[in-house]
């Protein structure tokens, strides 16, 4: 209603700046002029008002899409600094991670920091792929490091820039390993249910709380890197071994970053 009021008074605005033009073109004296002006200020005042809504509206409108401009720039530079934000962030943790577990290794040679860049969904398979390969020193047969430092898994196939990782709770995993105290030794399995101690026979002290590390028989891991920790232990009198849970001490589906042995030379059948 406004708008088509506003529309009526500029039509009329427009017909009196006409009026006045084709006046100002006519040979009228002077002070014949200034009386038709005296006689047509109040309507170009009164035009003057009822025409400024619509003039309100069109600075309005101006405004806006000039803000609305503004707004869509800033939100293009807030989302390029929360990208950086997040890109620096992101490089922090990677270097906190490797730090630390550089840290824990004890800062010696011998250990390569590498990136999990994939793991595999099939089930049952535990396995990660390594953005590291052949050419940073990886070789198949090598213990990979996770917090802790604690033993993840073993590398068992490598490229020119990336290795693939079997962890230990991979159904095809076996390895050598001995209960910290007192030293009983066992074959450490993966499985579907989690990690188990086989080949523990009966009348062997194993307690629940036990330390697991790895042996160095068989030549194909070296002595004494931490697995995890005895979660139970149970028997039948029929049995010939016991039953023995672990819990590793690190979660394996959570890797990010890990430390694989290059200093270690696995024995020739493992690679």
């Amino acid at each position: 209603m406004v708008r088509t009021r506003s529309t009526v008074w500029l039509w009329l605005l427009c017909a009196l700046a006409a009026l006045l033009l084709a006046l100002s073109m006519l040979p009228l004296s002077g002070d014949i002029e200034a009386r038709i002006l005296a006689v047509l200020a109040p309507a170009t005042g009164v035009l003057r008002t009822a025409i400024q809504p619509l003039s309100d509206v069109v600075l309005h409108a101006g405004q806006v899409a000039q803000l609305t401009a503004e707004n869509d720039a800033l939100r293009q530079q807030v989302a390029r600094l929360e990208a950086e934000a997040a890109s620096l962030r992101e490089q922090r943790t990677t270097a906190e991670q490797g730090e630390a577990l550089r840290s824990a290794a004890g800062n010696a040679a011998g250990y390569l920091v590498a990136s999990v860049i994939v793991r595999d969904p099939s089930p049952g398979r535990r396995s990660v792929l390594l953005g590291r390969g052949a050419a940073d020193g990886v070789l198949a047969g090598q213990p990979v490091l996770g917090p802790g430092p604690t033993l993840v898994g073993v590398v068992v196939a490598v490229q020119a820039h990336s290795a693939r990782v079997r962890l230990l709770d991979d159904i095809g995993s076996t390895v050598a390993a001995v209960v910290q105290q007192p030293r009983t030794a066992g074959a450490l399995a993966g499985g579907p249910d989690g990690l188990h101690l086989d080949l523990v026979p009966l009348g062997a002290t194993v307690t629940r709380g036990d330390l697991l590390l790895s042996s160095p028989l068989g030549g194909l891991l070296p002595d004494g890197l931490l697995i995890g920790r005895v979660s139970e232990v149970h028997s039948e009198p029929h049995d010939l071994f016991q039953t023995i849970r672990v819990e590793p001490l690190t979660d394996y589906a959570r890797l990010e970053r890990v430390l694989v042995v290059t200093g270690f030379t696995p024995d020739a059948e493992s690679r």
